[in-house]
């Protein structure tokens, strides 16, 4: 049990304690304590999803790539955040400040997450709106050129602070059980589910895809192209579905591997060449 920061006051310390014994079964909350809005994560509320059970009991039988990362319990969950973003700090990549943790409750300060910067963009904005995917797509390429693995890249699990990009949430660990670049090539793959389905403009995905290959290692697209390849069967039934009903899941599967089966086809065509990547240092992690 313990404090990671200074950042609240002898009397917030006190309030947030009386907040975290007021909210035990919330799994992810907000509160706004000594002026300042904190997240509270707790590992002790809800048990294992069937989806997750599933998942888990399926794994041996599943490529490396896509088997779920190991069980821990809520302090090994907490361990694993603590442990990942400690990492991507010294690699250079912001990350949230941690105010509280215990066993089983880990408490964050706010960032504003690229989820909601897209939101507002997308009604007002459409070219500022796909920058932001753009962005992501760049951002994950240099995370993995610092030899790091996010796990499930989001755009609510990002953020941009002085215009260098960040990160959240790092409950995932798939490098623990998968080679890194074949971890790295299924964070490309899950990225790409969003980009593909949140794009406004009809050059997105490719300038985002460059933008990725611009500052990634170039040993990330043969594994790529092993999970496009695994999803690919799945493109004409989905095409056909999705003329009666698709749901939001399918439809982002679809848009996503239709695309990166196509663009990794030409690059293929055109030889796999792959720009060189910038060295990353200390601006590396800069969007």
């Amino acid at each position: 049990m313990g404090y990671d920061s200074d950042i609240l006051s002898p009397a917030g310390k006190t309030e947030l304690l009386g907040l975290l014994a007021a909210r035990r079964h919330e799994r992810v909350s907000s509160a706004t304590v000594d002026g300042r809005i904190v997240w509270i994560k707790r590992y002790d509320v809800e048990g294992e999803t069937l989806a997750k059970r599933l998942h888990h009991l399926l794994s041996p039988l599943l490529p490396a790539y896509l088997r779920a990362s190991p069980r821990v319990d809520g302090a090994g969950f907490i361990e694993r955040e603590i442990r990942k973003m400690e990492a991507f700090r010294a690699a250079g990549f912001p990350v949230a400040d941690v105010i509280y943790r215990d066993e089983t409750v880990l408490v964050l300060s706010n960032v504003e997450i690229v989820q909601k910067l897209l939101r507002r963009l997308r009604e007002t904005d459409p070219q500022a709106h796909d920058e932001l995917l753009v962005g992501a797509a760049a951002a994950l390429g240099r995370l993995h050129r610092a030899g790091l693995c996010h796990g499930r890249p989001h755009p609510r699990d990002m953020f941009v602070r002085d215009e260098c990009w960040g990160f959240i949430d790092f409950e995932e660990e798939p490098e623990r059980i998968a080679p890194l670049a074949s971890a790295q090539a299924r964070d490309v793959w899950l990225l790409f589910l969003q980009v593909s389905s949140q794009a406004l403009l009809p050059d997105t995905e490719q300038r985002a895809l460059t933008a990725y290959r611009a500052a990634a290692p170039a040993g990330i697209f043969a594994p790529l192209r092993d999970i496009v390849r695994m999803f690919s069967p799945l493109i004409l039934p989905l095409r056909l579905l999705d003329r009666v009903a698709l749901g939001k899941d399918g439809r982002r599967v679809l848009k996503a591997t239709s695309f990166l089966n196509s663009a990794l086809a030409a690059m293929a065509s055109a030889g796999g060449h792959v720009p060189p990547s910038p060295a990353i240092g200390r601006d590396g992690p800069k969007g």
